[in-house]
């Protein structure tokens, strides 16, 4: 089953559809546009965002199927997201952050026990990091680790909040990386550099739109 499917599976389950057509009037899509978005197998993260508000479902119950109750849980770590779009091209400036939603996930998702005190999800904005991460995928980072481990991180960089890949070098340069050859790589040197810098997180997990 594919990925559309399975999200509408769940938001007609949860409304009671029996019909497409059911969902398109409710919901002011188009019969031939939801056609389209099923042969791609792509469905607007914003419509999913406007039925979780409208409905009152959270997300995370469309997104992932979390059937947990909202109170803690000894197998799964309720996660905040924040109103974040890194910028994985482009840099995004985040003025005011704040939590958005939760999602419940599985431990079973993570290598480590993680502190969800540290860990939040963001939005990938754009299409640098592809194909490893795509414009509007959710990854959780972890604010505990912010030097020493090359990977993804989510990092502050001239005031925007962008999504690379790092390299920390012995010199004690850090080369920043587009996963997406059409990007250029840059090193910044913090003896040199006056922009401000910040690393944000450590990328843990992503989810796919």
């Amino acid at each position: 089953m594919n990925r559309i499917d399975e999200i509408l599976n769940r938001i007609y389950d949860l409304m009671g559809f029996e019909k497409d057509l059911e969902f398109c009037e409710k919901y002011n899509v188009k019969p031939n546009t939801l056609s389209t978005w099923k042969k791609r197998n792509k469905i607007p993260y914003e419509l999913i965002e406007k039925i979780s508000q409208i409905e009152n479902i959270s997300l995370d119950k469309i997104l992932l199927n979390s059937q947990l109750p909202i109170k803690k849980q000894d197998n799964a770590y309720q996660i905040d997201l924040l109103n974040v779009r890194a910028g994985a091209g482009e840099g995004v400036y985040n003025y005011l952050i704040e939590t958005v939603d939760t999602i419940t996930l599985d431990k079973s998702f993570f290598k480590t026990a993680i502190n969800t005190d540290k860990v939040k999800g963001i939005q990938v904005d754009g299409d640098s990091m592809e194909p490893t991460l795509r414009d509007r995928d959710f990854v959780l980072i972890d604010e505990n680790i912010t030097f020493g481990t090359n990977g993804i991180y989510a990092i502050q960089y001239g005031g925007q909040i962008l999504i690379k890949r790092l390299q920390f070098k012995m010199d004690g340069t850090i080369l920043i990386i587009s996963d997406n050859e059409k990007y250029e790589s840059e090193t910044y040197d913090p003896k040199e550099n006056q922009l401000p810098f910040q690393i944000i997180g450590l990328k843990i997990l992503s989810i796919q739109r």
